[in-house]
């Protein structure tokens, strides 16, 4: 029984996921910004220019996913406040696309250890966001739903 799209069974919401795999999510993500941002410093102390620039990619992406996913740290500035009011609107599989787009040009552009476990940080974020988006493991259509084929396979193995 579903009121107002939260399922009091599994404490769900009507994207699917319940509110502690959706602060682990969130925990998830504001990790691996973290981790990101503070790689994506260590990739800045390169001599190539494509490192250099990934760097600067990196620390500025991760910036933007503590934005969106922790945004009480950055209230204090003006488009913190907007982005908290917007942040709650972006779906579970936006999010996911958006983190599993952010980990591949360092990786793939600089290609260096540093960058590498940075782009780990992102991924680590969509594939969070990638549980949501999937849902719970065995969630299939219920066993009243399946009768009438379990009926229609007595029916052909009958006859």
């Amino acid at each position: 029984h579903r009121s107002s799209g939260i399922n009091a069974e599994y404490g769900e919401n009507a994207e699917g996921g319940s509110f502690w795999i959706k602060t682990l999510a969130k925990g998830a993500s504001t990790a691996g910004a973290l981790l990101a941002a503070v790689m994506g410093i260590f990739v800045l102390i390169s001599l190539s220019a494509k490192c250099i620039a990934m760097g600067i990619y990196m620390v500025a992406a991760g910036l933007v996913v503590l934005m969106l996913e922790a945004t009480m740290c950055f209230l204090f500035l003006d488009i913190g406040k907007w982005i908290e009011s917007k942040s709650d609107r972006i779906r579970a599989w936006q999010k996911m696309v958006l983190y599993f787009g952010m980990c591949i040009p360092a990786a793939v552009i600089c290609g260096s250890t540093s960058s590498i476990v940075g782009s780990l940080g992102f991924l680590v974020a969509g594939m969070s966001y990638m549980v949501l988006t999937v849902g719970r493991k065995g969630q299939g259509p219920p066993a009243a739903a399946s009768v009438p084929y379990a009926r229609q396979m007595d029916d052909i193995s009958t006859a």
